[in-house]
Protein backbone atom coordinates (compact mmCIF):
# COMPACT_ATOMS: atom_id res chain seq x y z
CA UNK A 1 0.00 0.00 0.00
CA UNK A 2 2.92 2.51 0.77
CA UNK A 3 4.43 1.40 -2.66
CA UNK A 4 1.65 2.47 -4.33
CA UNK A 5 1.20 5.70 -2.56
CA UNK A 6 4.72 6.58 -3.12
CA UNK A 7 4.16 5.99 -7.26
CA UNK A 8 0.53 8.08 -7.14
CA UNK A 9 3.12 10.95 -5.72
CA UNK A 10 5.59 10.54 -7.68
CA UNK A 11 3.57 10.12 -10.65
CA UNK A 12 1.75 13.82 -9.55
CA UNK A 13 5.27 15.15 -9.44
CA UNK A 14 6.59 14.01 -12.98
CA UNK A 15 3.11 15.10 -14.66
CA UNK A 16 3.26 18.45 -12.79
CA UNK A 17 6.72 19.12 -14.38
CA UNK A 18 5.73 18.15 -17.63
CA UNK A 19 3.09 20.50 -17.79
CA UNK A 20 4.99 23.41 -16.44
CA UNK A 21 7.63 22.66 -19.36
CA UNK A 22 5.04 22.49 -22.01
CA UNK A 23 3.64 25.52 -21.11
CA UNK A 24 7.27 27.11 -20.92
CA UNK A 25 7.23 25.80 -24.28
CA UNK A 26 4.41 27.43 -25.68
CA UNK A 27 4.99 31.22 -24.62
CA UNK A 28 5.62 33.48 -26.86
CA UNK A 29 9.41 34.79 -27.03
CA UNK A 30 8.99 38.49 -25.71
CA UNK A 31 10.63 40.82 -28.25
CA UNK A 32 12.53 43.55 -27.02
CA UNK A 33 15.05 45.88 -29.00
CA UNK A 34 15.39 50.01 -29.75
CA UNK A 35 12.23 51.54 -31.54
CA UNK A 36 11.75 54.79 -33.10
CA UNK A 37 9.18 57.25 -31.00
CA UNK A 38 9.77 60.34 -32.81
CA UNK A 39 11.42 61.84 -36.07
CA UNK A 40 12.29 65.48 -35.55
CA UNK A 41 14.44 68.19 -37.97
CA UNK A 42 16.68 70.31 -35.66
CA UNK A 43 17.33 73.85 -35.56
CA UNK A 44 20.46 72.85 -38.20
CA UNK A 45 18.32 71.44 -40.11
CA UNK A 46 19.59 67.80 -39.39
CA UNK A 47 17.18 64.70 -39.41
CA UNK A 48 16.71 63.04 -36.30
CA UNK A 49 15.22 59.71 -34.65
CA UNK A 50 14.36 59.64 -31.87
CA UNK A 51 15.14 55.65 -30.25
CA UNK A 52 14.01 54.59 -26.82
CA UNK A 53 16.35 51.62 -26.26
CA UNK A 54 15.64 47.88 -25.03
CA UNK A 55 12.23 48.42 -24.37
CA UNK A 56 9.30 45.85 -25.78
CA UNK A 57 7.20 46.10 -28.46
CA UNK A 58 4.52 46.33 -26.19
CA UNK A 59 6.00 49.24 -24.48
CA UNK A 60 6.90 51.25 -27.31
CA UNK A 61 2.82 50.84 -28.66
CA UNK A 62 1.95 51.76 -24.72
CA UNK A 63 3.99 54.57 -24.07
CA UNK A 64 4.63 58.21 -24.88
CA UNK A 65 8.58 59.68 -25.31
CA UNK A 66 8.27 61.66 -22.48
CA UNK A 67 7.59 58.47 -19.97
CA UNK A 68 11.10 57.83 -20.94
CA UNK A 69 12.55 61.03 -20.86
CA UNK A 70 11.28 61.82 -17.54
CA UNK A 71 11.69 58.13 -15.85
CA UNK A 72 14.43 57.03 -14.00
CA UNK A 73 17.15 56.40 -16.55
CA UNK A 74 16.36 59.17 -19.32
CA UNK A 75 19.59 57.76 -21.33
CA UNK A 76 17.24 55.12 -22.77
CA UNK A 77 16.17 57.71 -25.39
CA UNK A 78 19.41 58.67 -27.92
CA UNK A 79 18.40 61.66 -30.72
CA UNK A 80 20.67 59.85 -33.87
CA UNK A 81 21.65 62.23 -36.18
CA UNK A 82 20.27 60.84 -40.12
CA UNK A 83 22.84 62.10 -42.78
CA UNK A 84 20.97 59.80 -45.21
CA UNK A 85 17.39 61.76 -46.11
CA UNK A 86 15.70 59.24 -48.35
CA UNK A 87 16.89 56.72 -45.07
CA UNK A 88 15.08 59.47 -42.56
CA UNK A 89 12.38 59.56 -44.66
CA UNK A 90 11.68 55.61 -45.28
CA UNK A 91 12.36 55.16 -41.42
CA UNK A 92 8.70 54.83 -39.36
CA UNK A 93 7.90 55.88 -36.36
CA UNK A 94 7.34 52.59 -34.12
CA UNK A 95 9.78 50.67 -36.07
CA UNK A 96 12.27 48.48 -34.94
CA UNK A 97 15.93 49.53 -35.44
CA UNK A 98 19.18 48.78 -34.13
CA UNK A 99 21.75 51.78 -34.69
CA UNK A 100 25.14 51.98 -35.06
CA UNK A 101 27.29 55.24 -34.22
CA UNK A 102 31.18 55.60 -33.00
CA UNK A 103 30.16 58.45 -30.39
CA UNK A 104 27.45 59.04 -28.02
CA UNK A 105 27.53 63.03 -26.75
CA UNK A 106 27.29 63.43 -23.54
CA UNK A 107 24.20 65.77 -23.88
CA UNK A 108 20.70 65.55 -22.29
CA UNK A 109 19.02 63.90 -24.04
CA UNK A 110 21.92 61.89 -25.60
CA UNK A 111 22.79 62.53 -28.94
CA UNK A 112 24.86 60.54 -32.15
CA UNK A 113 25.65 60.30 -35.36
CA UNK A 114 24.14 57.29 -36.97
CA UNK A 115 26.45 55.61 -38.99
CA UNK A 116 24.24 52.32 -40.22
CA UNK A 117 20.53 51.55 -39.09
CA UNK A 118 19.28 48.55 -39.22
CA UNK A 119 15.57 48.12 -39.40
CA UNK A 120 14.51 44.39 -38.13
CA UNK A 121 10.52 44.60 -38.83
CA UNK A 122 11.73 44.77 -42.85
CA UNK A 123 13.92 41.52 -42.16
CA UNK A 124 11.96 39.07 -39.38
Amino acid sequence: RRIIIVRKIHSAIALLLLSSFMAGCNQVKMETGDFIFDKQINQDKTPMIVVVQNISRNDASNHSLSDYLNNDDPNDVIYYHITDADLYEDLEIGERVTVTAPHILLSSPLQAMAIEVVRHDLTE
